[in-house]
This record gives C-alpha cells, structure tokens and sequence, in this order.
C-alpha cells in the first residue's frame, strides 16, 4: 500500500491527537482527526480512511459505540480499527460488558496499544495494519533504545530482546540518545549505569526534560555503592545480565510505569470529566431557577385568569337572570299578543335560557378543573334526568323547528352519580345537537347497559366530525368549523365540561362519527348497586 494511506485519529486528548498526527504526517500518511464519536463517525463514512486509530474514551458517542456502527455498515465493515486506552479492554470478540447492568457485546478491533503509546511500536503496528506482507517480520512488542557502548553487553541484551519480540534501538553514541528518543520516543530507554561520568548523567537530564514519559533503566553494578542518580529513574538492571531474570525485569518495570501513568491519565480524564460535570450541574441549577421562576409567574397569570373568568361569570349571570325575568314575565302577560310577538319572546327566552346555561356551564367547569366541586353521588332515575333536560331546551326545538325522540326503556336501572351535573352534561349535548342539526330534523336519545354502567348517546342528523379532529373535540376552546357552515364554529366549552364531569362520575365519553353525515356523542354513568 502507498505511504499515502488515509489515517483517521479518533481522541479527545488533544496532546495525543497532535503527537500521533505529527508523527503520521512526517511518515507521509494523510491524517485526518476527530475529538468526538459522532464527528468520528461522520468523517469515517465520508472519507473511508484506510485505517482508524481510535481511544475508548469519546465524548458524544463512546469509542465502543463507533466501532460497532462501523463494523455494522458494509461501506466501513473492512476498515482495521486500533484501538489505543488507558482502559484494560479485552481481547478482539470476547464477551465484554462497560457495566454490571449492560449486556455482553462482542469488541470488535484488530490491534490494541496501551496509553501511554510507545510510538515507535505504534508506527510498526500501523504499517502491520496496512502493509500485513511486507510487515510480517516486524517485532510486536515495545521499543527499546540501547544507550550503551560496552558492544558486548550491547549485542547480548540485542539479542535478548529480540528473542522475546522486543523493537531494538541503537543510537550510534550517547550524543545522539536524546536527540532520536526525542524525534521518535521509545517505550524505554536502557543506559548503561555501571561507571557513571558526566556524559551518562547528561544523558538522564536530557531524557527527563525531553521525554519524560520514555521509561528509564540503568544497568548497575550491584558491588558498587548506590548512586542518588538512580532515583530519578525507573528500575535498574543488575549485571550480571540473564535472559529469563533480565526480560522479566525489564517487563515488570513496564508494566509499572505504565499502569502508573494509565493511572496518571485517568485521574486527568476523571478531574476534566468532574469539571465539565459541576459546569452543567451548574448550568442546570440556574436553568431550573428560570423555570421556577417562569412557573411561578405563569401560576399567578392562571391564577388572575381564574380570578377574572369567575368574576365575568358572576357579573354576567346577575343581568341575564334579569333578562331572563322580564322575558318570562311579557311572555305570561301577553295572552292576546300577535304570532310574530309571541314567536319574538319565545326565541329570546331560548337564547337567554342557552346563554345561562353557557355561562353556568363555564364556570363550573372551571371549579371542577380546580377540583372545588366534588360531586355529589346518590341514586337517581335516568328517565326523568332526560325529561327534565328535553323540556329545558323545549324553545330551543321550537325555534329551530327540530324534534327528539327518546329511545328509553322503562326499567333502566337507578344510575349512581350526581344528578345535577348529569343534566348538566345531557342539556350541553343537547345545545351541541341543536348548533349542528338541520331544519326539520330529528335529535336521538339512547340508552344502552354496558355491565356496570349505562350508557346515553345523543344523535343529531348535521354533518359529520372529521376523524382528524374528533381527538381534540374535548379540549377546552378547541374550533370545529363545518365546511357547509362556518358560523357554526365552536369553542369547546361544553365538551370540555362534560368530559370533566363525566370523568369525576367514574364515567366516560367519547364521539362516534363517520366524518360525513350525523354525529352521536356518548357517555357513560355508574349504576347503582345494593349492598
């Protein structure tokens, strides 16, 4: 494959994201980056890098979560994954689970490098990944740079290396150590401690200040007397030098320094993840004392609109018992007046008696969304509650010239609810079959046992209720506008009140209409039941 392979770098340390992006682009690879998962995912679907070097951390969406979305679509299935964490992540497609209460997943990656990332074992890893032919004899394993001059030493422990797939560095003198591990940082830099002068102490300076995370170890000479040089490295290696003892130290002294500095960029990630953590936390306590706020201001405007609707009601009802009064009154009196005077009362005592019950109707409705009106449940005949509301709305009929016939059998059960507020809800109904029923036309009433309650329906023959808006027929000051008749717009206070009442009965109502001719409206009561 051309060194112009496509890398996508997938990290939020932006430190990491730099160091791997330098190193990459001096290597001639076209290096593209993401700090996030989705940002990640977007750029791998676009560009479909030959290779993705991505961490398990992720903000947005986790490194986990990427990998599987890019195995599960068949355009990014193919793309090798190296994964890079400070997280102990089992091997390729083992059971696996974040936490306790996850399922098992299956991880899904091709090759895995601890954080921090030895990066000349990096970049045999990646050319591994792109190029597996010609790679195949590359060592696995971590870098380590020999600063030593002793050639007999050096080739031995060489050698050792070697053997256990160990990368091998040799700078051609103690002058360049610094310089190369600093180009290119190896997993570990191994000097040769035993007769230390000043070039070998430059050297660990320069090592500490330039590469700090390169892991160092000094061969020393266990005769002679310890030098305090030694603390600020590593571990040490103790001549004389043997395979199986020399490759175990020199892994376990790894392993250390690595879980300590895995240790180290946890506790960083932790500490930044608080951070943003307390911001939001923050963020939210003063968002949810602008909704507070908010609320209890849209509390005391419902509170003043209360107020303001139950004195408009108040107010309104006074006059209309008025006129109301006069009208029975001329009506009573006006034994010899002519048709159309006669007619004229008549139609003003049904406009009055509707506009009563509207405005009654309105506010308890409001008490009852309030819950100040609890009802007042006891036995009651059915049959005479529909009487008692036919001979309310009686002008009504005559006025629009319209007829009720009552489909009710004579040994309905006694209903268990609030006599008034039943009424209340027929004669609504009612004044809503009479809005939308043509002239000469008849108005239904049916009743029907359904188990333990009885059921009325209310039927007038004017044009259907589209199924759209049958579902928002009960909502207070809710329109519906008959195409025929655009007068013949309500504002859903009556509805709403009797779906109120109904549902403070134990009962229930809804609409039946095939949203061209006829509407019928039923609802439902508690019957009654001896103990």
């Amino acid at each position: 494959m051309s060194k112009q392979a496509s890398i996508l770098l997938m990290d939020e340390d932006a430190d990491t994201l730099e160091q791997l992006q330098t190193i990459l682009q001096r290597a001639q690879y076209q290096v593209l980056a993401a700090v996030d998962g989705h940002a990640a995912l977007r750029l791998a679907r676009t560009a479909k890098p030959n290779l993705i070097v991505s961490d398990l951390l992720l903000t947005g969406q986790d490194g986990y979560e990427v990998w599987k979305t890019l195995r599960a679509d068949k355009e990014t299935a193919h793309i090798p994954i190296l994964v890079t964490s400070a997280l102990t992540i089992p091997a390729p497609n083992e059971p696996w689970r974040p936490t306790p209460d996850t399922e098992w997943q299956l991880l899904s990656y091709d090759a895995f490098l601890p954080k921090p990332i030895d990066l000349q074992r990096f970049m045999r890893v990646v050319q591994r990944l792109l190029q597996p032919d010609s790679a195949a004899n590359l060592p696995g394993g971590p870098t380590i740079m020999l600063a030593i001059e002793d050639e007999d030493i050096q080739g031995k422990l060489a050698a050792m290396l070697h053997n256990h797939n160990f990368g091998v560095e040799i700078p051609p003198s103690l002058a360049e150590v610094a310089k190369l591990a600093g180009a290119l940082p190896p997993a570990a830099i191994i000097l040769d401690y035993r007769a230390p002068n000043q070039a070998t102490r430059q050297v660990i300076a320069q090592i500490n200040k330039a590469v700090s995370a390169t892991v160092m170890i000094l061969i020393i000479d266990p005769a002679k007397e310890s030098d305090p040089e030694t603390n600020r490295c590593d571990g040490s290696l103790r001549t004389p030098l043997h395979s199986t003892h020399t490759i175990a130290s020199i892994n376990r002294i790894l392993e250390l320094c690595s879980m300590r500095r895995r240790t180290q960029t946890l506790s960083t990630q932790l500490i930044t993840t608080t951070h943003i953590l307390h911001d939001s936390q923050q963020m939210l306590k003063a968002q949810n004392k602008e909704l507070e706020y908010t609320n209890a201001r849209l509390r005391e405007l419902d509170s003043l609109k209360e107020m303001l609707t139950g004195m408009v009601v108040h107010d309104l009802k006074s006059p209309l018992g008025a006129v109301l009064g006069a009208l029975h009154f001329l009506q009573t009196s006006s034994v010899g007046a002519d048709q159309t005077s006669a007619l004229l009362l008549n139609g003003a005592m049904a406009a009055g008696s509707q506009m009563l019950r509207l405005v009654e109707t309105l506010l308890e409705e409001q008490r009852l969304e309030n819950g100040r009106i609890k009802p007042d449940t006891e036995p009651f005949d059915l049959a005479s509650i529909i009487h008692n509301s036919v001979e309310q709305i009686s002008s009504l009929l005559t006025l629009h010239h319209l007829q009720v016939n009552q489909v009710v059998t004579d040994d309905l059960p006694p209903i268990y609810a609030d006599a008034r507020l039943s009424q209340r809800i027929l004669e609504n109904l009612l004044d809503n079959a009479i809005k939308f029923s043509p002239r000469d036309g008849t108005i239904t009433i049916q009743t029907a046992p359904r188990q333990d309650f009885l059921q009325i329906s209310v039927t007038n023959e004017g044009p259907g209720i589209p199924k759209e808006q049958q579902a928002e027929i009960f909502n207070r000051f809710s329109q519906l506008k008959q195409a025929d008749d655009p007068a013949r717009a309500g504002f859903g206070l009556g509805l709403a009140f009797c779906q109120l009442a109904t549902q403070a009965m134990n009962g229930s109502i809804w609409v039946e209409s095939d949203g061209e001719s006829g509407t019928t409206f039923c609802f439902t009561l508690p019957v009654f039941k001896e103990e």
